[in-house]
């Protein structure tokens, strides 16, 4: 399998503002891990005598499969950059096979405990499990999800909060962190679905490091293609943007007792996704918030 290494030097007046905004736009394409090259001041006139200096050490390098959604989704994040004000940029792109992509995230990926009782540790790394932990053994390899950013640290421990009953859905699973987590919180059987198709072998590698070779199943696609049963806990960390136009989906796998739990949704888009939610007979039960994200917990309102 290969993915494409994207680098983005870029050059300002305010290069610390332009980093941030980049970072922004990153973040509304799901793309979380990046690897930033910068010099310590903010200050353009620092550079002013070698203008190819700068973009020598401003960049921004992050990777994407390179499958059919490459150019389009690259173009998209290119569309967002280009206006930018006062940004001069370049983009640069090279395969990377997939030994050379685990290397590269080996290096700033470590064993993270993410609350009092869940502790993610990675594949390259010796951790002693102590009393009362759960441990998830996991490579995230081509697929979103180490537990490290603050959305899929807010759908655990959301999860752990409100695990209860036997099934769950995991929409944009990802890695499959979630799936494994709900698996050692005593859930029978979990369910993920996600459009990236890389997905499949990554989640079953990471349920075998785990020991774990049955009681879940993977879907590629849209959840629009798929009839899902009923399940007890539903959790998404993606987009509000995509949350909307999936939301009556969502709705058709929830009973009366089912618990939803949405990440992915930037603090300030908190009261529209709620008043959206609202309208497709959602009742807001808790919500928690890490810096900039929040993560909402639904339930069916009360028809009575």
């Amino acid at each position: 399998m290969i993915l494409k290494k994207v680098l983005i030097r870029y050059y300002s007046n305010n290069m610390l503002k332009t980093k941030n905004d980049i970072l922004e736009i990153l973040k509304k394409f799901g793309i979380f891990e990046v690897e930033l090259i910068e010099n310590f001041s903010d200050d353009v006139l620092d550079y002013t005598e070698n203008i190819q200096l700068v973009n020598q050490v401003w960049a921004i390098i992050f990777y994407l499969p390179n499958n059919r959604f490459f150019t389009k989704k690259l173009k998209m994040i290119e569309d967002e950059i280009k206006v930018i004000e006062d940004i001069i940029y370049e983009v640069y792109t090279s395969e990377l096979n997939t030994d050379s992509y685990k290397d590269e995230w080996k290096k700033s990926f470590h064993t993270t405990k993410i609350t009092e009782n869940i502790v993610v540790n990675p594949s390259w790394e010796e951790y002693e499990q102590k009393d009362n932990e759960i441990v998830i053994h996991i490579d995230p390899a081509m697929a979103f999800g180490t537990g490290t950013h603050e959305t899929t640290a807010l759908c655990i421990e959301l999860l752990e909060k409100y695990a209860r009953g036997d099934s769950l859905l995991d929409l944009g699973c990802g890695s499959g962190i979630l799936m494994l987590i709900a698996k050692k919180l005593g859930y029978k059987k979990v369910v993920g679905i996600d459009i990236d198709e890389n997905c499949l072998e990554v989640v079953k590698d990471n349920f075998l490091k785990n020991d774990i070779s049955s009681g879940y199943e993977v879907y590629i696609g849209d959840i629009k293609k798929y009839s899902f049963e009923k399940f007890s806990v539903i959790v998404s960390n993606i987009l509000v943007d995509v949350l909307e136009k999936i939301l009556p989906n969502i709705i058709q796998s929830m009973t009366d007792s089912t618990y939803v739990i949405f990440s992915g949704i930037l603090q300030e888009k908190r009261d529209s996704f709620i008043s959206y939610a609202n309208e497709y007979g959602l009742e807001l039960v808790d919500e928690k918030i890490k810096n900039k994200w929040i993560g909402l917990v639904f339930k069916l309102k009360d028809k009575r």
